[in-house]
């Protein structure tokens, strides 16, 4: 449990301390307001794509479905499941059209990536990250589609309108890379490793940025963004995890679906709505994400504890 606790103190740290530099920015008025779109942009135009890339072409492998494929299998369920639970969750708690998109993307994607996947690797080994990696991957390519979808002006779907965003584009490219096993030259995996570790820090100091124009009180103000994360990080791992327990589901198959309900907001949550002109909502879940990582530090070292313990790992 300490080294849980370590861990995500280190990831929460972390990104508390990029939030913290975008927040200062913003406040004394170092950086234009546009700096916000700007940010957005090369987060959904060019850091996300080569994160998608490259995550789905070293995943999405003949192989590792063929060895994984109850898991992966049971990744697709879950991913459905996890989207009617966004649906509804979303549109009885929300309050305005792009807040029930918000809060459905909330309940629906948690930041499995760039949080999850550190805190996995070190707590629980190299092989269970992979095996968490193959659970995760349709909803992985759900979070660059669907979950985008979600923040867009125009909703009417049209895959040929889709497919030249450089999000849906990516994942096709990723997917067929992974699926023929063609390899990327060198240079050109590099230049997309480099491009992808960018996302993470783009996105915190984007979500700092927006919380800039609020003076430092009000960013623990409000009992909203406390029982919203209660429900994500909480509520919404209990109700999956007594479910699935009752339905006769044990091991690794309890365990993924539990550790990827209860991890923290994803920082798209600031990225997409930003990127397609929603400044306000932008704001109001930079609000929501900030809380959900301050919240990280308590309760998740107890429920990666529970949990093991639950599912006999």
């Amino acid at each position: 449990m300490l080294e849980v606790f370590n861990l995500s103190l280190s990831k929460v740290g972390m990104l508390l301390i990029f939030i913290s530099v975008g927040y200062i920015l913003r406040h004394w008025h170092k950086l234009p307001k546009e700096a916000a779109k700007v940010l957005s942009l090369l987060c959904v135009m060019v850091f996300s794509p080569a994160y998608s890339i490259l995550n789905l072409s070293r995943n999405v492998r003949i192989e590792k479905l063929e060895e994984n494929i109850t898991l992966f299998g049971f990744g697709l369920a879950f991913a459905a499941v996890a989207i009617v639970a966004g649906l509804v969750l979303g549109k009885a708690l929300g309050k305005s059209p792009m807040d029930k998109s918000s809060l459905t993307y909330a309940f629906t994607f948690p930041n499995y990536g760039y949080f999850g996947y550190p805190v996995i690797e070190g707590v629980f080994g190299t092989a269970m990250l992979g095996e968490f990696m193959v659970f995760a991957i349709p909803m992985s390519i759900l979070c660059s589609s669907y979950g985008y979808v979600l923040f867009q002006k125009e909703k009417k779907f049209d895959i040929l309108r889709l497919l030249k965003t450089p999000l849906i584009a990516s994942l096709v490219i990723g997917i067929a890379l992974g699926l023929t096993g063609i390899k990327l030259p060198s240079v050109l995996e590099s230049a997309l490793s480099g491009a992808s570790a960018c996302m993470s820090p783009c996105s915190m100091l984007l979500a700092g940025f927006m919380l800039g124009k609020l003076p430092l009180k009000k960013l623990f103000s409000g009992f909203r963004p406390y029982y919203l994360t209660a429900i994500r990080m909480i509520g919404i791992p209990v109700a999956f995890g007594a479910v699935m327990y009752l339905c006769g589901l044990r091991g690794n198959l309890l365990f993924w679906p539990l550790i990827f309900s209860c991890l923290p907001l994803g920082l798209n949550l600031v990225v997409y709505p930003e990127s397609n002109g929603f400044e306000k909502e932008a704001g109001d879940n930079a609000k929501l994400c900030f809380i959900s990582y301050v919240l990280a530090l308590a309760v998740l070292p107890c429920l990666f504890a529970v949990m093991t313990k639950i599912c006999g790992m």
